[in-house]
């Protein structure tokens, strides 16, 4: 065998590995990859070309080169696999900011991720034995030629962004890769300066003397029971509406699509994604305001928070977040509620965590209704959530009843960071959260006062006009010159540069806008 004969074999059984597990993924989830004759035939010769100068590598490197090529594709499987829906740029910010959210989430697809890392570690093997099979000639600076087009390929994406977003019709190893440079030519892209009217802020009163907002976590009000869905999963909010007149409640649209954006604009009453001036300046951060108005003010979350969010927590007198309590589930709060004495004006920050992936880690197995299917991936997510809602109506409601029972003037505000999508036909079949799609925008809004009621007239709200009536309780007014009667909601970057959904309310309908940006 000669040894560029060497080479071309194994260039041709390494394109079908790399290419293979698409079309396997294609038999377990229908159009995972579409076929286009003319752009399938470009990108199998794109593979090839790949496959034949890591043919030319020392072993060692084209064990490294062959598994790199290989995790991309197995990256976006899994990914895909978790959310029903391609990796796309902006989601690797969330490697950073976070990642203990991402491996906690693995647990739902734990038996895809282990059999790609066996897969992984079996194609090591293979590749060693494809090298010493077919003998190929090799060249020991050949990974600068990899390099080379790594580096040089992101400058040609610029020019044509949107043919290389990850979708149907590339390869996975493709999608992960273009994901990857049109991240990298996002981040060194000089970013747009953007400049907007200052907001004012005016203090009207004294504030009321107990404030409670609570925050909830991948809370979706389509999939509640009161709103209107058909599984039984809110039994306490169906009797509270039904027979207590201080009970209101509303949908709503979340400000972000993922936990730290999403909370970090609502507690600062941040309409434009791009208003960075707003956060630098602190100016209606609410747990500073409600300090100034003489309240005590307390942040107890079940979430372990992030550098974002510690500029709100740098606010609270009293705050403890997940590591601080012993208990692992959010009845916790309810007892950390108990011990408050509500001796002065009291402003009160609960954050929860249950109804985050996986939704039957963060509840209780009292609350365990709806029978686990592992084997149905569908019916599993679903049924676990399912519990978790009805493990946060107990929450919610046993917090009402407790402030009922045992206290007097005080207001609670109740909401989701964000949704979360199930994989339903009105979601397009994706799951999870933190895509920059409606799906996982419809939040539940809740509002309870026992001596100073409000009715929600609306139909729709959203965090900015909830985080506006929460300033008016704490005794604020803010105003923002830059509002005509529209709303955003940001990606996963609190600048804005990740993208956002531009909308308006209509005849109580949202209507979609296109953003000029």
């Amino acid at each position: 065998m000669s040894k560029t004969k060497g080479n071309f074999i194994f260039a041709v059984l390494f394109t079908l590995f790399l290419l293979l597990p698409d079309f396997i993924a294609n038999f377990w989830w229908k159009n995972y990859y579409i076929f286009t004759s003319k752009n399938t035939i470009k990108e199998i010769i794109i593979t090839f070309v790949i496959a034949f100068i890591i043919s030319f590598l020392p072993k060692k490197q084209k064990i490294f080169w062959g598994l790199f090529f290989i995790a991309l594709s197995f990256v976006q499987i899994g990914y895909y696999g978790y959310f029903r829906t391609y990796m796309p740029p902006y989601q690797l910010d969330l490697l950073f900011s976070e990642y203990k959210d991402i491996i906690d989430s693995l647990k739902s697809i734990v038996f895809l991720v282990i059999f790609l890392i066996f897969a992984l570690i079996g194609i090591l093997f293979i590749l060693n034995f494809f090298h010493h099979k077919t003998k190929p000639k090799t060249h020991k600076y050949t990974s600068l030629i990899l390099i080379t087009l790594l580096i040089i390929f992101p400058f040609i994406m610029a020019k044509k962004k949107a043919v290389y977003m990850p979708n149907a019709t590339h390869f996975s190893y493709l999608n992960t890769l273009f994901a990857i440079d049109l991240w990298i030519i996002d981040n060194l892209s000089p970013q747009k300066t953007h400049k907007f009217k200052p907001y004012t802020v005016k203090k009207i009163n004294g504030g009321k003397p107990i404030v409670i907002m609570i925050m909830g976590e991948s809370l979706n009000f389509k999939r509640m029971h009161f709103y209107g869905w058909d599984v039984n999963d809110t039994p306490n909010f169906d009797k509270l509406a039904k027979t207590d007149k201080n009970f209101e409640f509303a949908k709503a649209i979340s400000g972000g699509i993922n936990t730290p954006v999403s909370v970090v604009t609502f507690f600062n009453v941040k309409r434009e994604p791009q208003n960075i001036g707003l956060l630098l300046s602190q100016k209606t951060n609410l747990l500073k305001l409600a300090k100034q108005n003489g309240y005590k003010t307390y942040w107890l979350s079940m979430q372990e928070e992030g550098t974002s969010i510690s500029s709100l927590l740098n606010y609270a007198d009293i705050k403890k977040t997940r590591k601080d309590f012993k208990e692992k589930y959010d009845d916790a709060l309810i007892k950390e509620l108990k011990k408050i004495p509500f001796n002065n004006k009291t402003f009160i920050v609960l954050h929860l965590r249950a109804d985050h992936s996986p939704y039957e880690e963060y509840t209780p197995k009292s609350f365990y209704k709806w029978p686990f299917n592992y084997e149905n991936y569908h019916k599993y997510k679903i049924y676990s959530y399912y519990d978790s809602v009805l493990y946060v109506d107990y929450i919610i409601s046993s917090i009402i009843n407790y402030m009922k029972a045992h206290h007097k003037n005080f207001i609670i505000y109740f909401t989701s960071d964000h949704a979360e999508m199930l994989g339903f036909p009105d979601e397009h079949g994706k799951y999870g959260h933190s895509q920059l799609v409606f799906g996982d925008t419809y939040v539940p809004f809740i509002y309870y006062s026992d001596a100073f009621h409000k009715k929600l007239s609306k139909k729709y709200y959203n965090h900015y006009l909830i985080s506006k009536m929460l300033a008016k309780d704490l005794g604020y007014e803010i105003t923002n010159p830059n509002d005509n009667g529209t709303y955003f909601v940001n990606g996963v970057k609190i600048d804005g540069s990740a993208g956002f959904l531009h909308y308006k309310f209509k005849n109580q309908k949202i209507i979609k806008l296109k953003d000029k940006d």
